[in-house]
């Protein structure tokens, strides 16, 4: 995943300037939009009327957070190509 990034990165820089400051703050802003993404799935099933549960994608993205697994745990030793972004509680 860190060739891959430092590729894209190399890619996006190319086209537009990013301040060291910026990409200093890079990891805590891929945190808070895993954050996002699991009061999403809280928010979702509010609207729907339903009870809070934790189903296998909502572990998996807990479980990233929990343990500051990055890009949402691609080539990580717990993502499965079988069952992508899914996690169940061991």
């Amino acid at each position: 995943m860190d060739d891959y990034f430092q590729t894209a990165l190399a890619g996006y820089t190319s086209e537009t300037p990013i301040s060291d400051t910026m990409l200093e703050k890079l990891p805590l802003f891929i945190q808070v939009n895993l954050l996002e993404n699991i009061v999403d799935h809280f928010e979702e099933m509010q609207r729907a009327g339903k009870e809070p549960e934790a189903n296998e994608e909502l572990l998996y993205l807990i479980k990233c957070l929990e343990e500051d697994i990055p890009y949402k745990g691609f080539f990580h030793e717990m993502y499965s190509t079988e069952a992508p972004f899914e996690y169940e509680e061991r």
